[in-house]
């Protein structure tokens, strides 16, 4: 499985029922055979591809016979009639249709298809892969978590977190408590007599799960469910029954699967086979759609939607990037044509193209994604629509074809793209700028003109802006894959390929991405703003971005070892202390192993109740349920969390210091978030942990070179500071321009005492609603970080809104202008796509218009800060070279090398710079501390 890749997991078992019920009466073929299960199901499967494209799909029914449920309890189930005959005999047909659609199909005896949705979405969120299940199943409930969503598609109705809380009263981790207190009639799981719904959400939500309960029986009479003064003997007397419930209730995560997730298989529509059982269904309507489907080369699980014409386009609209819904094309169909550069005649003439072009689409073919240690394998041209070129250069296997020499590439063609009236495109060029530089064959910096990557970002900040995708979006086009040049493995190099296969590929690339131009900038053209905002703003900034790369940021390997000794100090000490608490010696991190020890050497009970003989799981919350009587347990939770620290960062990291340089390079991306923020990868400078003690003892690895120091330079509370300015709240504004403790200052507003008088506690309340309500927090979200009872945090809302007045109103006019627009704006007017905010689905259309309340101060920060990042790097060049050096950016926070003798002229103008970098109506204050490393300069 591609871990990029979202997962989506679909209850085969509940669609069928559901199916079913659905179904009209009589729906059969000329023979008699019911049918109608199996036309909804191919309708529900349908829309399931097109909604979910560029996922991994698997579908998971119910094995015949028990499961291990019944063994511990005979009546599970048991008031269940057997299925309907008319439904039975659509069984063999669904699951020929479900693989003919190419959907991987799994049923395992002894378990539910629960169980087995439970182990594959437990390993993604492992992983860290979304994951949709498809279901209209309350039990699964319980698996909700932030990687993984529940979506019934009868309902068009999606369940995150707050989803489930909306529509069952407790959290997901409760889900489990909650069954097993009020009981299941569909699945006959007893429960607890005389508990409803009412009154278990109020005993897991004042009290908390049941182990909770069981130890504060004291509590319950004074909780407010009806009922309460005389609840605790009940709860008492049906422990037993409560105990059988919730071990009846928990879907078991640790299913012996037949594929794991990196071995999903991919779909592949098995046309032949879907008409032969279309045909015999008399699927009429159906079989024409697929014949022409197949007859046309387009698959039934990837079908695009139309692009929406940016012609008439106002300033006021969000252009939408979506999915062409048009018949793809290729690069036969287009008829361009792919011309093999190699030799010198041939390069000579294209010298020569090239002296007489205004634009040139590039780009390069490398044997990887490493810029620093990749070798170039060739270069590919366009400079018109019509036709492209490919260079190859390092093309290696037995009877490689004709190639040039590099030194004449150089010599011919790097001058010809260095012309000064030339403008230069790519898609992600930065990469290839670093490619070219580490080839000693440098671009010229003022040629390059455009990225249509970055291009496609900030028309549509929410749309996928990876060539392949953009290929099919904007022009209707399908480009070769990278997996039909080297297999789909990848296990060959590119390098490895005929020349002439990696011709199409590679001259493709550069006509798409002229092509993606073209029409990209003319959607561009029509906003004012936007033309600014690419050519002013992200442009400039992609060459500051490619400095600060090629810099990359000093690291002390030896600190970093250090630190890997300390913690590997510890974690031998636990690793002791663990043997010594478990009186034997094992791999602690073999979960069989571990397995073994505490529960069945140690005998320590197990928390839940399991089938005899069934694995015993060794999960961070079984740790944690056993932890309280058995410190083992915490010993091992801690001991895991090194392993982490260790695997992670002081290890991981001294593995990609540059031996020579003594340097990580990481690189930032200008379209990888949604508000305009820059993100980071290979390494994530931004995540590294900051807070903890073990995290900023990583911080002090980065350290300054021999003769300079490191400059860290921070804005304060940006985003509170451009709320106030772009809501124009006068209490707020005031605040900020007197130059009080913002936090402080909200507290004496909101309770109306003195600013002297604030405790910590008062002032922890006020900062978590000041940052909250950015993230369109309700009084449900402050209870929960402030620990005030619910009814408490709703009057700290309603008294804060009061005070603050243009804040409520200001959030309101965000919500209506993202629903009657589909995006907001940042304070310099970039566009901030809010896709969802219209949804039919309520949870969705919530989610986006929290997210929409944030965008604007988000969005805005972020641009604020590259004004600042390009202006910064203006006067570092005006400077001698290598005085001062950008090395990273983590949102509001710039770190700098600064030569020793520069030191304090270098303060005092990057906190100037930064300071006026955009005029605000409160000052923008900006924090710059000095160290030898990191840690202590932030």
């Amino acid at each position: 499985m591609n871990i990029h890749k979202q997962l989506v997991l679909i209850d085969g078992s509940s669609f069928l029922y559901r199916a079913y019920h659905a179904s009209k009466n009589g729906f059969t073929n000329s023979k008699g055979q019911p049918t109608g299960v199996c036309l909804i199901i191919t309708k529900m499967l349908q829309n399931i591809l097109k909604k979910f494209s560029n996922s991994d799909f698997i579908m998971i029914f119910d094995a015949k016979g028990k499961s291990f449920r019944n063994e511990i309890y005979s009546q599970y189930k048991a008031n269940r009639p057997p299925m309907p005959d008319d439904l039975r005999s659509q069984i063999e047909y669904v699951h020929k249709i479900v693989k003919g659609l190419g959907f991987p199909l799994v049923s395992i005896e002894g378990v539910e298809a629960d169980d087995v949705i439970g182990t594959y979405a437990s390993k993604a969120t492992e992983n860290n892969i979304k994951t949709i299940i498809c279901t209209g199943d309350k039990d699964l409930a319980q698996l909700v978590d932030k990687n993984i969503t529940l979506y019934d598609s009868m309902n068009d109705v999606y369940y995150d977190e707050t989803g489930v809380v909306e529509k069952f009263g407790v959290k997901p981790s409760l889900i489990i408590d909650f069954l097993a207190l009020k009981g299941d009639s569909s699945d006959n799981i007893p429960g607890m007599a005389g508990c409803g719904d009412k009154t278990a959400v109020s005993l897991l939500n004042e009290i908390g799960p049941i182990s909770e309960i069981e130890k504060n029986l004291d509590k319950i009479p004074t909780l407010s469910f009806r009922g309460a003064k005389t609840f605790k003997d009940k709860f008492v007397n049906a422990l037993d029954s409560i105990h059988l419930s919730y071990t009846l209730a928990t879907i078991k995560k640790d299913v012996d699967v037949p594929f794991e997730l990196d071995d999903v298989p991919e779909l592949a529509t098995d046309y032949d086979a879907l008409i032969d059982i279309f045909t015999e269904l008399e699927f009429k309507k159906i079989l024409i759609e697929l014949k022409s489907q197949r007859d046309n080369g387009s698959s039934a699980d990837k079908v695009e939607e139309k692009a929406e014409s940016s012609d008439t386009k106002s300033e006021e609209t969000m252009v939408s990037l979506s999915d062409s819904n048009s018949n793809l094309i290729d690069y036969r169909e287009y008829g361009a044509s792919f011309v093999l550069v190699d030799t010198l005649e041939k390069l000579l003439a294209l010298v020569s193209k090239i002296n007489s072009a205004q634009f040139v689409a590039f780009d390069t073919e490398t044997t990887s994604l490493n810029t620093r240690d990749c070798k170039i394998v060739g270069m590919s041209l366009c400079m018109h629509e019509g036709e492209a070129f490919y260079i190859p250069i390092n093309h290696c296997y037995i009877n490689v074809g004709a190639q040039l020499d590099p030194e004449i590439i150089k010599e011919l063609l790097i001058p010809a793209l260095n012309r000064k009236d030339l403008k230069i495109i790519g898609h992600n060029i930065k990469f290839d700028l670093e490619v070219m530089h580490y080839q000693s064959m440098d671009l010229n910096l003022g040629n390059i003109y455009a990225d249509t990557m970055i291009l496609a970002h900030l028309l549509d900040s929410s749309a996928a802006v990876n060539m392949d995708d953009l290929a099919k979006a904007v022009l209707s086009y399908k480009t070769i894959s990278y997996e039909e040049v080297v297999g789909d493995k990848k296990k060959v190099l590119i390098s490895q390929c005929p020349i002439e296969k990696v011709l199409d590929y590679a001259a493709e690339d550069a006509i798409v991405t002229f092509r993606l131009y073209k029409e990209l900038s003319q959607k561009l053209f029509l906003s004012k703003k936007d033309t600014e905002l690419f050519f002013d703003m992200e442009m400039p900034l992609l060459k500051v971005l490619y400095k600060m790369e090629l810099n990359g940021v000093y690291v002390d390997k030896n600190e970093l070892e250090k630190q890997n000794v300390v913690l590997k100090e510890e974690l031998v000490k636990i690793q002791s202390q663990i043997y010594a608490s478990c009186d034997c010696e094992f791999n602690i991190s073999s979960p069989k192993q571990l397995s073994e020890v505490l529960f069945t050497k140690m005998q320590i009970p197990y928390p839940k109740k399991v089938k005899a003989g069934a694995k015993l799981s060794t999960s961070e919350d079984i740790l944690e349920a056993i932890a309280p009587n058995y410190d083992v347990a915490n010993l091992i939770l801690r001991y895991r969390e090194l392993s982490k620290l260790i695997s992670t960062y002081t290890e991981k990291l001294q593995t990609i210091i540059d031996e020579t340089t003594k340097r990580i390079y990481s690189s930032f991306n200008q379209a990888g978030t949604v508000t305009g923020r820059l993100s980071s990868s290979d390494p994530n400078l931004q995540n590294i942990p900051a807070r903890t003690p073990e995290g900023k003892s990583i911080r002090k690895a980065f350290v300054a070179p021999s003769g300079y120091t490191l400059v860290a330079a921070d804005y304060s509370q940006i985003e509170l500071r451009i709320i106030a300015h772009m809501s124009e709240d006068p209490t707020l504004i005031k605040a900020f321009n007197e130059g009080y403790d913002i936090h402080k200052a909200t507290a004496a507003e909101v309770l109306q005492i003195p600013l002297e008088s604030v405790t910590s506690e008062q002032r922890s309340h006020a900062k978590a609603t000041n940052f909250g309500l950015m993230y369109g927090m309700s009084s449900f979200g402050l209870a929960k970080q402030t620990h005030m009872s619910q009814s408490e945090a709703k009057v700290y809302m309603e008294r804060y809104f009061a005070r603050y007045p243009k804040l409520n109103s200001f959030m309101e006019e965000i919500k209506q202008f993202a629903k009657a627009n589909e995006f907001v704006k940042a304070v310099d007017g970039r566009k901030i796509c809010t896709p969802n905010v219209n949804s039919s689905n309520a949870l969705m259309s919530k989610a986006a218009l929290r997210a929409a309340i944030n965008a604007p101060m988000q969005g805005s920060a972020a641009d604020i800060i590259k004004i600042a990042m390009i202006r910064v790097n203006e006067w570092i060049d005006s400077l001698p070279e290598n005085t001062v050096r950008m090395t990273v950016q983590v949102h509001d926070e710039l770190l700098f090398e600064v030569k020793n003798e520069f030191l304090d002229t270098a303060i005092s103008q990057i906190e100037k710079i930064m300071s006026e970098a955009y005029k605000l109506k409160v000052p923008l204050i900006v924090g710059v501390g000095a160290s030898s490393n990191w840690a202590d300069a932030h």
